[in-house]
């Protein structure tokens, strides 16, 4: 799913609403698709923003509560 990081001003992938009120969520442009022993090749068209915890790792199991008070 993708949501409106008002403080980055760009889209993000994320899993669910409630992410980028979590501690885990950290938003950083696409890197692109990573072989071993070559390294990063950049993906075809526009460079999109994502969670890299998401993207590396994988959503946290279980989820993290989102913080309060934290505007989106």
């Amino acid at each position: 799913m993708k949501i409106r990081d008002k403080h980055l001003k760009e889209i993000v992938d994320v899993c669910d609403n409630d992410c980028l009120k979590r501690p885990c969520y950290w938003p950083r442009p696409d890197p692109g698709v990573f072989t071993q022993g070559v390294g990063y090749r950049t993906r075809e068209g526009k460079q999109e923003w994502l969670c890299g915890r998401r993207e590396i790792n994988g959503c946290p199991q279980p989820k993290p509560l989102p913080k309060e008070g934290i505007e989106i």
